[in-house]
């Protein structure tokens, strides 16, 4: 799918929730959903897909050893450090593939022999077919491209997909195959079942793929129908999904973002902290001496599991004796917006609620915030992390008396430089050359879960060993530059987890900070994410929220990697 680089966020509309509209109406919000994800999926949550690895720019520190645990290739230990040839691939003191990225997984014992062949559906002896879905933009996507004066095109996408293959083959192990890169363009809009569905029963029966490099994203119907003929769908394939929906098609679905239901978990250990002590951060001197009233603005929608995290989200407050005053689940409704934001803001200042908290679409909160200064109501606004609503380039479009007394809870990671750009350097560390496409942080995403879990999933592929192969991915400390990533059980999750991303960490808005957004535009009004960027699992959040507005021990970018952060070094191949 085409993308842009900027785009003016379009007017918001919400619904006051006493006037739902019908469930079986398809909400608008899918259809602002692909030009809301590209602008700032792109250099935000797939780009900080980073898989921690501690290390030292000068001096890199060894990975901890990691032995196979049960069916898979021989990875390397200390019992085997130099038993075993490990060849040129493998940096044996950190215990990783020799390569320039922070996530780069353990070596394993190159390969020789019988790889059994034809092991599953598109799988050979020689080679792995993989269907790229290229999703067509609809009428309004192509005038959000017009405006934002893209040139990017599906063939240049196709192309940097192709790199990062190339990229990985060269250095991961394959176990003899290599891939074919079948591309499979969307015959009808991201949000049509109908079309969806029948472009998963071709990539299963006429491509005979055994993956899916991303799908049309704003309908389960793909992912879902691909399960069920036991292909993988990787990356992208869905904008989110619940937990339930992915653990039901295990082994076949591997999402980049996490389930939204996992996000649910960190919020409630943010609010959970905040509970019981003063509104100290509202912009109402009164409300800054009273204890905090809790109220609730959700995107209701049970595509991609928005209800369904929002529900849990409310139980999971109550199981802590978190009281919430109001509940306003809302849907997108683009012909009310005023009328429905000046309702909604009085129902929140009538039962005295002290503290916003914000679960939706990144559009909503301009109209909102804009009523709240009309009826002089200046309360805390609490971003839970929801759908970008928790970028800076959104966060300019809001009210500024409103926004300068918000804070949350983010899974996105301190911003770095295009210079530390480890997506890009990848490339042209290997072939003095930077990606094609503008929209590689996006593309790269589905390339490295697949070869993380071929590398790791031994020769004989199937979708088994292909989760055995990602459950093997060892889980390392929390790092401020980058999202923490693991798959399968790691005492993180209280399930198992088939989901990218673990981690989230604080922010507050610093309406006086510059900076480049999201997309590349420089301005005033920035995040800034407190206590140096500190991320939590979700088994370590503080018991009371960390401080904030206080820029000293906040930051709103790394401009240089913090000490034993970072990718190692290696020679290019490029330079040879």
């Amino acid at each position: 799918m085409a993308r842009h680089r900027d785009l003016a966020p379009l007017p918001c509309r919400t619904v006051e929730p006493t006037a739902r509209s019908p469930k079986s109406h398809r909400s608008p919000l899918r259809r602002y959903l692909p030009f809301i994800a590209g602008i700032t999926v792109l250099a935000l949550v797939i780009a900080g897909i980073s898989l921690s690895r501690k290390s030292d720019a000068t001096k890199p520190k060894a990975r901890p050893a990691v032995a196979s645990t049960g069916p898979g290739p021989v990875t390397l230990s200390d019992a085997n450090r130099t038993s075993i040839d490990w060849g040129p691939n493998c940096d044996t003191k950190r215990g990783s593939v020799a390569i320039p990225l922070s996530y780069a997984p353990p070596c394993v014992k190159p390969f020789r022999g019988d790889n059994g062949g034809a092991t599953a559906p598109g799988v050979t002896a020689d080679s792995i077919t993989i269907a790229l879905y290229q999703a067509q933009p609809d009428i309004l996507q192509e005038a959000a491209l017009n405006r934002s004066g893209s040139d990017e095109s599906l063939a240049t996408e196709a192309q940097t997909v192709q790199a990062y293959i190339d990229f990985f083959q060269a250095h991961y192990e394959t176990y003899g195959r290599k891939v074919n890169l079948v591309i499979v363009k969307g015959s009808g809009s991201p949000d049509d079942d109908a079309s969806a569905r029948a472009d998963a029963i071709k990539v299963a029966t006429e491509v005979k793929a055994f993956a899916s490099f991303g799908g049309p994203g704003q309908t389960e119907a793909y992912a879902q129908e691909l399960a069920a003929r036991g292909v993988l769908c990787l990356g992208d394939c869905m904008l989110a999904s619940s937990q339930k929906f992915v653990d039901q098609r295990q082994p076949n679905i591997w999402l980049t973002l996490p389930a939204v239901d996992q996000s649910a978990i960190h919020w409630a250990k943010f609010v959970n902290g905040l509970s019981g002590q003063r509104a100290a951060y509202a912009g109402d001197t009164a409300m800054t001496k009273k204890q905090r009233v809790f109220g609730l603005v959700r995107f209701d929608e049970s595509f991609a599991g928005f209800q369904e995290a929002g529900t849990q989200f409310l139980a999971r407050l109550r199981a802590d004796g978190v009281k919430v005053a109001v509940d306003a689940p809302y849907e997108l409704d683009l012909t009310r917006a005023q009328e429905n934001a000046r309702n909604t803001i009085a129902k929140l200042k009538s039962h005295g609620v002290t503290t916003v908290m914000f679960a939706g679409d990144p559009l909503t909160p301009s109209t909102l915030t804009t009523e709240a200064t009309a009826q002089k109501y200046f309360p805390e606004w609490i971003v839970l992390g929801a759908a970008y609503s928790d970028t800076s380039l959104f966060g300019r479009t809001y009210d500024p008396a409103q926004w300068k007394h918000a804070f949350g809870v983010t899974s996105l990671y301190v911003p770095t430089p295009q210079k530390l750009d480890q997506y890009s350097e990848i490339l042209r560390w290997e072939t003095g050359k930077p990606p094609e496409a503008k929209t590689y942080k996006l593309l790269v995403q589905a390339p490295l879960i697949f070869f993380t879990a071929l590398h790791l999933a031994g020769p004989r592929l199937t979708p088994e060993s292909f989760k055995a192969g990602l459950f093997h991915f060892p889980s390392a400390p929390t790092d401020p530059s980058q999202i923490h990533f693991s798959w399968g059980n790691h005492d993180i999750w209280p399930t198992t987890d088939y989901f990218g991303g673990d981690d989230a960490t604080v922010i507050w808005w610093d309406p006086n900070a510059t900076g480049i957004d999201e997309v590349g535009n420089e301005g005033r009004g920035m995040w800034q994410f407190a206590n140096g960027g500190r991320r939590y699992l979700p088994t370590q959040w503080p018991a009371t929220a960390p401080k904030l507005f206080v820029a000293a021990n906040s930051v709103t970018r790394f401009d240089r990697f913090p000490s034993g952060s970072g990718p190692p070094t290696y020679p290019s191949p490029a330079a040879r």
